[in-house]
């Protein structure tokens, strides 16, 4: 099965995230990353898609960027 544009989207937006190394930035690369994964779950979830390994992974993705988002409440 071939990559969607929102599969591609969500994947680039969270690896900016993890990678940002300017702490100044983290926070919004990790709100868009967010954004991303819930648009498109949303959008797998409208077509109708059975689970898939992009859902799972969505799924970690966006627990990985919770908990970058509650470490960084203390030091951003």
């Amino acid at each position: 099965m071939a990559k969607s544009d929102g599969n591609q989207n969500w994947l680039a937006l969270y690896s900016e995230a993890v990678l940002e190394p300017d702490r100044k930035k983290v926070k919004i690369r990790i709100a868009h990353a967010q954004m991303a994964i819930w648009r498109r779950a949303r959008e797998l979830w409208y077509a109708g898609a059975p689970e898939t390994s992009e859902r799972r992974h969505m799924d970690a993705a966006a627990n990985f960027l919770g908990i970058l988002r509650s470490i960084g409440k203390e030091k951003w």
